[in-house]
């Protein structure tokens, strides 16, 4: 019994460190969206950081080909502020082309070709939708981007502390023991229920005159995509056999580690907003 009663007190020694990082998280986010500016640098720092722990755990370590990397994604950053979507586009998949060339002439890994290609559209294409999102400004609707983008981050943050939560305490069965065990079944499904619930709650002031349909899809979306882009880059961090993309956060590993469920949904939800009111 007593070792049962430590078992349980042990799976949940992290939560004040992680708690007391989020707090930290939470500032320094809610000062970056009050001002276009910062946001564009949150974003941009999100965007570098998180594409330099994702070639770090994919293995590419040439530094010449990284500092040019790094050097030639300035262009797409400058456009996050310009506000240019179009330009973006075209930029970010001719950005693909030449990193991918750079790659294959001068490292001579083409097998590392699929993970340049990747960590650039999820660090750089996907992570850079933020700031477009932010800066939305649906007047004629009453809605602002600041609010679009909460109702994101909210809903995408907090369905990882529900999955996390019902998984420690009710999970059993795993749902992707090889990739990562600690996630259950039944903390995905608590995760995708309370998600939903509370994009339902929060849609009625941050998205108003929307029905029930539009909050549960919104939140159905972000729970489910959230999951797999955790799972996704869990799968790298199993294949480089590491638990953290890096120990910048205290309680939560790298920076990956805790935007890892916005790579996949945060262009999905602006091509979900566009559709819902611009287009």
């Amino acid at each position: 019994m007593q070792e049962e009663q430590k078992d349980d007190k042990d799976k949940f020694s992290d939560v004040p460190v992680r708690v007391r990082s989020w707090i930290v998280i939470i500032a320094i986010f809610f000062a970056a969206v009050t001002h276009p500016v910062l946001m564009c640098l949150f974003v941009c720092f999100l965007s570098f950081w998180g594409m330099k722990e994702f070639f770090t755990i994919t293995g590419i370590r040439d530094h010449k080909l990284l500092y040019v990397l790094y050097a030639i994604v300035i262009p797409e950053y400058y456009l996050l502020y310009t506000e240019d979507y179009k330009t973006f586009l075209l930029l970010v998949f001719t950005y693909v082309i030449v990193a991918i060339t750079l790659n294959t002439l001068f490292c001579k890994r083409k097998h590392q070709n699929i993970n340049v290609l990747i960590g650039v559209l999820l660090c750089v294409f996907s992570i850079g939708h933020l700031a477009f999102i932010r800066n939305l400004n649906l007047l004629s609707q009453h809605i602002e981007g600041i609010r679009i983008l909460l109702l994101l981050i909210v809903l995408t943050e907090l369905n990882d502390v529900f999955q996390y939560l019902i998984g420690k305490t009710f999970g059993k069965k795993k749902i992707t023991p090889k990739i990562s065990p600690n996630k259950t079944v039944e903390g995905f499904i608590g995760g995708l229920l309370c998600t939903t619930i509370l994009s339902n709650l929060l849609g009625i002031f941050l998205l108003p005159d929307k029905s029930h349909i539009v909050y549960s899809l919104i939140g159905i979306l972000i729970a489910v995509f959230g999951f797999c882009g955790d799972i996704y880059i869990s799968s790298f961090k199993r294949k480089a056999g590491i638990k953290d993309t890096s120990n910048l956060i205290p309680g939560h590993g790298g920076l990956l580690d805790r935007i890892d469920s916005l790579l996949f949904i945060t262009p999905i939800y602006y091509g979900f907003i566009y559709f819902m009111y611009i287009r």
